[in-house]
């Protein structure tokens, strides 16, 4: 069942929203791997689904980075972990629905997955964010022979680091379920590789 515009600014809106409390949250995280500056972290959340939440410190100032992350249909020329990516359509509030395929995850494993995401962005004190919540819509119906994801609430955060005008703080909370017959076990290893493989894209926006 396709969502009218109304209701999907609705349920982003409310997703970003407890995302962002979400993530700001300090207890009950299991940290789940490490690489560099970057740090996966693990919980349940208040439907007891695990999320992930990456959090790094990366070279590249606060509005560079931003300005790449909202660019919807270029998002492929640097970020690896996606195939396709394109506006489906912008709506009031700050709020537009996307199409993206990832990459294969877990070395190959995890076959690509297609979703389709509605996100709203907040621009507050120096700190950029974007997320929200798969959605459904009528332009952008499931295709054969791909598996189409679901994100429950979710967020990228970009915070100035103090006295660091060309480094970035970088949140990224992540609640994906890949559907299909993947073990967990799977799951568990695609999923803070998928972050930390954004982490490295990332870095490289400045060399």
């Amino acid at each position: 069942m396709s969502q009218t515009d109304e209701q999907i600014v609705e349920i982003v809106s409310a997703a970003l929203d407890y995302a962002i409390e979400l993530s700001g949250e300090e207890d009950g995280w299991k940290v789940e791997k490490e690489q560099g500056d970057a740090t996966v972290k693990i919980k349940k959340n208040k439907e007891d689904r695990k999320v992930w939440l990456c959090t790094a410190t990366v070279d590249v100032a606060p509005k560079v980075l931003w300005d790449k992350l909202l660019d919807t249909d270029n998002l492929t020329t640097w970020n690896t972990t996606l195939t396709e990516s394109k506006t489906i359509k912008k709506l009031d509030g700050d709020v537009k629905v996307s199409y993206q395929v990832t990459s294969e995850g877990g070395g190959g494993v995890v076959s690509a997955r297609d979703f389709v995401y509605g996100s709203k962005t907040l621009v507050k004190d120096g700190t950029f964010t974007i997320g929200g919540m798969s959605v459904e819509v009528a332009e952008q119906p499931e295709k054969k022979g791909c598996v189409r994801a679901v994100h429950g609430p979710g967020c990228q955060i970009v915070q100035p680091v103090a006295g660091e005008p060309g480094k970035s703080k970088f949140i990224w909370l992540m609640d994906c379920d890949y559907k299909g017959m993947i073990p967990s076990s799977i799951i568990e290893i695609a999923m803070p590789s998928a972050q930390l493989q954004m982490i490295e894209c990332i870095s490289k926006l400045t060399a």
